[in-house]
């Protein structure tokens, strides 16, 4: 009964993969997951000072809403690290220019536990606020206030609210 060796045609067929050569797909697959879940996470802030915008969008709406009810203007007021609604008697209000130069007086809050009352901004940032023109951020009584602009920025992402000519709010990327 004759017994063969294996040759060299037996040896190739058999071959399976090298350590090396699972080294290196594992970690180029190591590396795709990275990138995907960093792309994934990495847009929290965008959305945190997105879901802000949108928020003051609703919130605007409401303000010139109670100022029109109320009879007196409604001051929306922001740092840094938040912002609140409070409701502005008619004789403290000065004009721009003046307001600018001195001391902003302090409002009373609307309300302590209402849609107006006191928030944190979500973004972990510290938000900064431009607002466009300068009064913008006052509601009055009137039905119809002229178009305005509020950018919102946390350092990295920028979310604008835009009032049109009509009072609709608008938040854009």
């Amino acid at each position: 009964m004759p017994i063969s060796a294996p040759g060299p045609d037996s040896v190739l067929s058999q071959r399976g993969f090298s350590l090396l050569e699972v080294l290196i797909v594992l970690t180029i697959v190591g590396i795709a997951t990275g990138l995907a879940g960093v792309t994934a996470f990495s847009d929290g802030d965008a959305r945190a000072l997105r879901q802000d915008a949108e928020r003051l969008a609703q919130l605007f709406a409401l303000a010139q809403a109670e100022a029109r009810q109320g009879g007196t203007p409604v001051v929306w007021e922001y740092d840094s690290h938040g912002y609140r609604f409070a409701r502005a008697p008619r004789h403290r209000l000065l004009p721009v220019g003046v307001l600018d130069r001195s001391a902003r007086p302090s409002t009373p809050d609307i309300t302590k536990a209402g849609s107006l009352r006191p928030r944190p901004w979500t973004s972990e940032r510290a938000v900064q606020v431009g607002v466009h023109p300068p009064a913008a951020n006052v509601f009055n009584t009137e039905w119809i206030s002229g178009p305005s602009m509020i950018e919102l920025q946390d350092g990295f992402n920028t979310v604008r609210i835009r009032r049109s000519g009509n009072g609709h709010y608008e938040v854009l990327p």
